[in-house]
């Protein structure tokens, strides 16, 4: 059981964090080459949609396996302060999200986007490395 939880954990990590990669390093800067400003618009719009739901659903796989290995398997991690610092950005990134989805895709201010998801992209960096010096 615990085996297929770390995986579904790791699985949707890779889904939130891969899907940022792609979207500031190949889909953003595609998009500026795009001349007319609806097509950058619309496309963005449905991109982000669709990856949006995604990222909803990596959340709560993460948050899911995370509380159920830690609480059945490594109870240890409740005196790691490292672990602590983990969940702290976690919880940063899910406020820095929330922001992006109700606000700024909302208002369709697309072109703030970019900046908040460097950030989130910053933090799950961060805590792959501080998950890599837990373990």
């Amino acid at each position: 059981m615990y085996k297929s939880m770390l995986f579904l954990h790791i699985l949707f990590a890779m889904v939130w964090i891969g899907g940022m990669v792609f979207n500031l390093l190949f889909l953003h800067p595609a998009m500026k080459e795009l001349k007319q400003d609806d097509t950058r618009k619309e496309l963005a719009g449905k991109v982000l949609k669709r990856f949006f739901l995604g990222v909803w659903l990596s959340i709560a796989v993460l948050f899911l396996t995370g509380m159920w290995m830690w609480h059945s398997v490594r109870v240890d991690f409740s005196s790691n302060p490292l672990f602590h610092i983990k969940l702290f950005l976690f919880g940063i990134m899910v406020i820095n999200f929330t922001y992006i989805y109700f606000y700024l895709l909302r208002k369709q201010l697309y072109r703030h986007i970019p900046n908040f998801v460097w950030i989130n992209l910053f933090l799950g960096v961060l805590i792959t490395l501080i998950i890599t010096y837990i373990r």
